[in-house]
């Protein structure tokens, strides 16, 4: 990274991201539905069925005629669930019926059991009520009907909701291909390889696990040295099987970060090596051929962060989808402070009926700091303190894209 170059605000890197990938189209794949968890649709689902598809019961009860209101009915058939009438009602008769069961043609409302006695075949109410509990066909849904929007991302609420409309195939977005490469010879993938000067490679789990939960597909996982053409060369190949590349370290002033000239050798457009943020100021981005390439700093922390403010959105765009609105207000609980306020600060943080408040962390390679965290809230650039009971913007961990 150029010590020189400018840095730029969260929003400009952010608009750059959008502007750069705006072309991209999704690649368009039919899967059943069972199997699209975490897949954008690409079109509207339309419901093939009326919800309910019938008539049917609320509750246990009795189905009497509409308007049919007497002390006791004559007791003509069971309906349990599943199960069609056989018989007609007509004034004066009742037909049991269980949750969900299909009431006869013609039912006003049922007399729930609990209002009601049986006797042999005679059925003595002992309260009317005003409630009908029926569920009236299509009263949910109607045959064609959107279900859902192009644009959802599926979670399983949605899955259920549209196997219980008939649909049981659905065209959605490819999964986006990524690859990640960890830099630096410091990093090693075993304890028995550790000695001093070494760590643990936290930053390549930490990336696929993360792509998993959000539907994509990691296609490769690799560990390079400082160096500029290895770095390179690792970069080229990954980009031929996939959509988006994400590097992890190697992007400082250090005399050993190679990353930046490395995305250059290796064919790529490098929009960015700075960005106004904390943590993650030497964040870099570049694409080619539709492709994008993010190279994060080396610290967990900023590579947990840049992640969801980076990553997650150029896929969102490659997959035709809107980038997740993560930001939502809240109120400090205690004041906050610090020295410099040229970056706009994303601090990890609990949240307290009181409000929210930072926890305790020690710079961006504190990773263990966020196994306690509900989020992080943000301090915008030129604020250098905030007092309790503040309004705060707060970005809450989540997972999936809702």
């Amino acid at each position: 990274m150029d010590k020189h170059a400018p840095m730029i605000p969260l929003d400009e890197a952010l608009r750059t991201v959008d502007r750069t990938l705006a072309a991209v189209r999704p690649r368009a794949e039919a899967v059943p539905v069972r199997r699209a968890i975490g897949r954008a649709l690409l079109r509207d689902a339309v419901s093939r069925l009326d919800l309910p598809p019938f008539d049917k019961s609320a509750m246990d009860g009795y189905a009497v005629l509409d308007g049919d209101e007497r002390a006791q009915y004559r007791l003509i058939e069971t309906v349990p669930a599943g199960r069609t009438p056989a018989e007609r009602l007509v004034p004066g008769t009742a037909a049991k019926v269980m949750t969900g069961a299909c009431v006869p043609d013609g039912a006003g409302r049922v007399i729930i059991v609990e209002h009601a006695e049986e006797q042999g075949d005679v059925v003595l109410v002992r309260k009317h009520s005003t409630a009908g509990n029926i569920c009236r066909r299509g009263e949910d849904l109607r045959r064609g009907d959107r279900v859902l929007a192009a644009g959802t991302v599926l979670t399983a609420l949605d899955v259920a909701n549209l196997v219980a409309c008939g649909i049981t195939e659905v065209d959605v977005a490819q999964r986006v291909g990524l690859a990640i490469i960890s830099t630096g010879e410091e990093v090693v993938d075993s304890p028995e390889l550790l000695r001093p000067g070494r760590i643990m490679n936290a930053n390549g789990p930490l990336l696929a696990g993360l792509a998993e939960e959000y539907g994509m597909q990691v296609l490769g996982e690799a560990t390079v040295p400082d160096d500029e053409q290895a770095t390179a060369d690792a970069v080229r190949a990954a980009l031929e099987a996939v959509g988006v590349v994400v590097l992890s370290g190697g992007v400082s002033v250090g005399q050993f970060d190679f990353v930046t000239p490395a995305l250059l050798r290796a064919g790529l457009q490098v929009h960015f090596t700075r960005v106004a943020v904390k943590p993650g100021k030497p964040m870099t981005y570049a694409c080619g051929a539709g492709k994008a390439v993010f190279a994060l700093p080396g610290n967990p922390v900023s590579v947990y962060l840049m992640f969801h403010l980076f990553v997650l959105r150029a896929v969102a765009r490659m997959m035709g989808v809107e980038p997740p609105v993560r930001l939502r207000p809240a109120r400090m609980a205690v004041p906050f402070r610090r020295p410099h306020a040229e970056r706009q600060e994303y601090v990890p943080s609990r949240l307290r009926p009181e409000g929210v408040e930072p926890v305790e962390y020690h710079g961006s390679a504190h990773l263990t700091a966020l196994t306690g965290v509900d989020g992080f809230f943000v301090v915008p650039v030129g604020v250098e303190g905030l007092e309790a009971g503040d309004q705060v913007q707060f970005m809450p961990r989540t997972r999936g894209w809702r």
